[in-house]
Formats: structure tokens, sequence, C-alpha cells
């Protein structure tokens, strides 16, 4: 398979995504225990917090009915009609990096479902499998653009506004330049592989293309499997997550 070079090989790609997907659902589960002992009772043995916080967050969630959970979805988790009323440019942002994130990180576990079926045949499907790879390299590159926009647009930000500046920590800068700078590797290796969207040959340097690749694969393991669950990074989930359970309020 092409794409697995420099070392990356399949197998050694199965291997780290069972890594990084125990570690996601191991900080999942740390963060969802820590919310449901709450802050006075972080150190407390209090029994079945992970699914007490759980139970309570269903509760609250569905507790004025469906019709008020699902118009909090839309409205405030989906549409974030609250980051539009403070500012226009901070929802543009957020939506660019949300969208493309998300869409990103399935279009990412199709991939690699296509990638079992192709490498194992299984049920005879390897060539449906390598077509429909071709099929997602386009809306990959249109998300990709997407979130590409929203972190440049938060960097921006950051160099040029004073108050956003003044605001801006070591840590908050060094989350937003991983982000755009895992987006930006990610997309030269596919534009020195030759006849990439919107750049064409423009790039074109195929010998150079896999170590970037290996590059952006690895940055965005480290980011995604050891910063995301472990930082501010986490309100991706806690959020949404809370506008839900809130029903809407702040």
């Amino acid at each position: 398979m092409a794409f697995y070079t420099l070392g990356l090989t399949f197998e050694l790609v199965m291997i780290l995504t069972v890594i990084v997907l125990a570690v996601w659902i191991y900080g999942l589960y740390f963060n969802f225990k820590k919310w449901g002992l709450g802050s006075t009772g972080y150190h407390d043995q209090l029994r079945n917090s992970f699914w007490l916080f759980i139970a309570t967050w269903i509760h609250e969630a569905f507790k004025d009915g469906l019709w008020i959970f699902l118009r909090t979805l839309v409205l405030d988790v989906l549409l974030l009609r609250r980051t539009l009323a403070r500012s226009p440019v901070r929802w543009i942002m957020h939506l660019s990096i949300f969208y493309g994130f998300v869409v990103l990180a399935t279009f990412s576990v199709i991939g690699l479902m296509l990638d079992i079926i192709e490498h194992f045949n299984l049920v005879g499907l390897a060539e449906q499998a390598a077509l429909a790879k071709d099929y997602l390299s386009l809306p990959f590159d249109l998300f990709g653009y997407l979130i590409l926009f929203g972190a440049t647009i938060a960097l921006t930000r950051r160099i040029l506004i004073k108050f956003v500046r003044d605001n801006t920590s070591a840590y908050d800068a060094f989350l937003i330049g991983a982000v755009w700078l895992i987006t930006v590797t990610g997309f030269y290796a596919e534009w020195m592989r030759g006849n990439a969207f919107l750049v064409g040959n423009l790039f074109l340097y195929p010998i150079y293309a896999p170590h970037f690749a290996l590059i952006h694969t690895l940055l965005a393991i480290f980011l995604f499997a050891l910063v995301f669950p472990w930082t501010k990074y986490i309100h991706i989930i806690a959020t949404p997550m809370t506008l839900m359970a809130n029903r809407g309020g702040e």
C-alpha cells in the first residue's frame, strides 16, 4: 500500500490506532469520572462516579423533553448561536475548526475501515475499497482547507489583535500552533505527491512526500492522543455536553 512508507506499515498503523483509541477512551473515562465527582468531591471515594455522571447528564439533557434537547443540539451545538451573538469572526473560526475536525475524523475512520477491507480483501472487496478511498480524497481536501482556514484565523487573531494577544498564554499558542502545523504538514505531503486539489503539481516533489506524510501522522497522533484528552481542548466534548445538560442555558 503506497501510503504506508518510511516504516509506517499497515501493521504499525493498526497498533498506533489501537493505542490512540485506548488513550482517548481512558481520557474520556477520566474526565467523566472527574466531572461526576465534582470539584468538592474530587478526592472522595464516590462509588460509580463515572456512571453517576452519565446518568445525571442524560437526566438533565432530556429533562424538558426530546424537542428541547434537539433544539439545543441544533442551535447551540451545531450552529453555535451563542458564539455568533458574541463575535461573527469567532463564530466562523469555531465553525471551521469544529466541522473540519469532526468531518476529517469521521473520514479517517472510514478510510481506516477501507484500508482494513483492502489489506485483508474482506469478502472480496479489495478493489472496491481502493476505489472508494479515491473518492474520499476530494472531501478530505475540502474539509482540510476548512480547518486550515479556521486555524489560520485563530492564529492571526492572536498575533494581530492586541487584546487577544495580551490574553494568550504560551499554552494557548502551542495548541493553536500545533493544529495549524499538523494541517499544513498534511497538505504539503499531499501537494508533494502531485496532482493536488487547487495547486496541481506546483509543489511536486515525490521523493520527500513520504517524509512529510510521516511527520504529519506522528504529530497528529501526538496531539490527538497525548494532548487533546488532557488539556482545555477537551472542551470540544465538554462544551456541547454542558449546553445540552443546561438545555441551552449558560
